[in-house]
């Protein structure tokens, strides 16, 4: 939430790496055949997913938390976005591919990912994807835009929003160095584009 927000990191960043990298690496599940589930089932089979807790040390207790061999899409686009904001793109990437074959229209509905309930709010924790991936930041003090993406950025495009405006921002890297622009769609037109720092 923090570089969501632009302050950057309010802890170690070497722990915060190392964290995000491990809750992956513990967590993520390649096929959920054998993976024991007695709650409530949202991932299953041939399937791959996070699974909300670990333990990869041993010491499970008799009686761990309730949910604790579920696979949330919530939990798992923070956690997918958390690996981009920290430049674990392959790892990211590998997560999210897992969330869409699952809801790929044929298993399940691709417009409503199910947890507790239809349409659970959990799952729009997708919206930092977006920023996480384009590096996106904004300074409305300023009215400033700042980017700086995290997954192909020899050729990049993506959305934008602001809240005052939206449109699209493109960005190339050649021999002369990154270049980006982008275009106001809709909204107010004085957002200027400025080199990508942390607001903090």
């Amino acid at each position: 939430m923090a570089h969501v927000a632009g302050l950057g990191y309010l802890l170690p960043e070497a722990r915060v790496k190392s964290a995000v990298s491990a809750v992956y690496r513990h967590n993520f599940v390649c096929s959920l055949r054998n993976h024991i589930n007695v709650q409530r089932t949202y991932a299953l089979n041939d399937e791959a997913g996070l699974v909300l807790c670990s333990w990869p040390n041993g010491g499970r207790p008799e009686i761990p938390f309730v949910y604790s061999d579920e696979v949330w899409t919530g939990v798992e686009y923070q956690v997918a976005a958390h690996l981009l904001f920290e430049g674990y793109a392959d790892e990211a990437v590998r997560l999210v591919k897992a969330v869409r074959a699952r809801q790929d229209g044929f298993r399940r509905n691709p417009w409503n990912e199910v947890e507790c309930g239809n349409h659970y709010a959990r799952s729009m924790a997708s919206w930092g994807l977006l920023i996480a991936a384009s590096g996106f930041i904004y300074d409305l003090r300023h009215n400033a835009i700042g980017f700086k993406p995290n997954v192909c950025a020899e050729a990049f495009c993506c959305f934008f929003s602001t809240g005052k405006s939206w449109g699209k921002l493109e960005q190339t890297i050649d021999a002369d160095g990154t270049h980006q622009s982008f275009e106001v769609l809709w909204g107010e037109q004085d957002v200027e584009l400025k080199e990508y720092r942390y607001f903090g």
